[in-house]
């Protein structure tokens, strides 16, 4: 059994839970489905994510989203990169080899991947929309749209508010007529538009011009509207804005958000990320041949503390130490080698005592540990004086005693 652990941590330690899956997790809230192909060889395995227009999930196996792959979409240029089970179906196709009853094929363009590729979605309803998924979070593409053509009012609002015109009248004769004539009139009109400063326009014109004041011309709101929009972001989120510095009254809504967005990760990510590193474990082979699961802690950094609390105070009722040591930071190969080698070869107890102190250890114990008497006590400074009623307690028979005065009996 503790060889089928060895290599079960071993296998896990080839996978890099700690580098992909985050990796795997943000891929997935961004692109609202991720499609990958395991690549494995003696030193190691790493993962190809594959576009999404050339994927469609076709079916969901033990928890793990299988897909195709439309070989019509793979370009010559692209053949080299390409993993050598998509660079088979690339050559089967392009020489019309595939027949009607092959399996591996659908509509002799879509190529079954095999079980080295999967897919990660939280779209439950994907297979129902032919293979298509869209992320839960989709709403906020058009959100921030909006709030970035609210941004660009504020940019026109205060352009409004500080332009100014400057207004040349050419003088008419009688009948509205110029007197000036055109040439001039654009001269004067050029030598004023060159001297301006930035947020000044003029303008040249034989016509009256009545006084329109531009300033809080703009959108008085356009503030609230960017605001209304920052929660509206939020709120599609499903997160407090409090979370990123937004307005709060309370450190709790801030603590309560942190609570919901890790069980929302706990309930969606973790059984779809546990479902295929269990594929993964199942491909081991064991001398026992005993099923092992991966199962993810639940804590989050931000209530570590409380979290790795809970576990440890479990083990006071028979809980798991695997689950403490793993609620700690430990991976499944560093319990099994870093805890024995501390053990066995560096013999860490030996090395590692405890020192008594009133904390760990009574006085009396550390000194018989040491086989040591316990030292006496000092004598007082005035031992040596001789009283009649040294050892004696209680009141005296009488308000003013002396030495030799007796005491009551019923104090002895």
């Amino acid at each position: 059994m503790q060889q089928d652990y060895i290599d079960m941590a071993y296998q896990l330690n080839m996978l890099n839970v700690n580098y992909w899956a985050p990796k795997f997790f943000k891929d997935t809230l961004i692109d609202g489905v991720t499609f990958y192909v395991k690549i494995e060889d003696s030193t190691g395995i790493a993962y190809m994510k594959l576009p999404p227009e050339w994927c469609r999930i076709s079916n969901l196996e033990n928890g793990v989203y299988r897909f195709r792959v439309d070989v019509s979409k793979l370009k010559q240029e692209q053949y080299d990169e390409l993993p050598n089970e998509l660079q088979q179906a690339f050559d089967k196709y392009h020489d019309n080899s595939i027949s009607d009853d092959d399996q591996d094929w659908y509509d002799r363009k879509w190529y079954m991947v095999s079980d080295d590729g999967f897919a990660f979605t939280f779209d439950h309803n994907a297979i129902n929309n032919g293979g298509v998924a869209i992320s839960p979070f989709a709403s906020v593409l058009a959100d921030s749209l909006s709030l970035d053509a609210a941004k660009d009012n504020i940019d026109i609002k205060d352009k409004l508010d500080t332009i100014r015109i400057i207004h040349s009248k050419l003088p008419t004769d009688s009948n509205g007529a110029p007197t000036l004539d055109l040439k001039t009139a654009r001269n004067f009109d050029d030598q004023m538009r060159s001297r301006l400063p930035d947020g000044v326009v003029s303008i040249t014109s034989p016509s009256s011009l009545d006084n329109v004041p531009l300033k809080g011309s703009g959108n008085e709101g356009v503030y609230d509207t960017v605001n209304n929009g920052l929660e509206q972001l939020f709120y599609d989120l499903g997160i407090s804005s409090s979370l990123f510095g937004g307005k709060t009254t309370s450190s709790n809504i801030v603590k309560e958000s942190v609570k919901k967005d890790s069980n929302w990760i706990y309930t969606n990510l973790f059984p779809m990320l546990e479902a295929y590193y269990n594929f993964e474990l199942s491909q081991v082979k064991t001398q026992n041949k005993i099923p092992w699961n991966l199962k993810f802690i639940r804590e989050s950094n931000f209530t570590l503390k409380e979290d790795i609390a809970n576990y440890k105070d479990q083990l006071s009722y028979g809980g798991s130490r695997l689950d403490y040591l793993a609620s700690v930071g430990f991976t499944p190969d560093q319990v099994i080698s870093q805890l024995s080698f501390e053990q066995q070869a560096l013999d860490i107890d030996s090395i590692m005592v405890v020192k008594p102190t009133s904390n760990t250890i009574s006085s009396k114990e550390a000194a018989n540990s040491s086989g040591k008497a316990t030292p006496k006590a000092p004598k007082a400074p005035n031992s040596n004086i001789n009283n009649p009623n040294k050892g004696n307690v209680g009141r005296p028979e009488t308000d003013n005693p002396t030495d030799d005065t007796d005491r009551l009996d019923d104090a002895q």
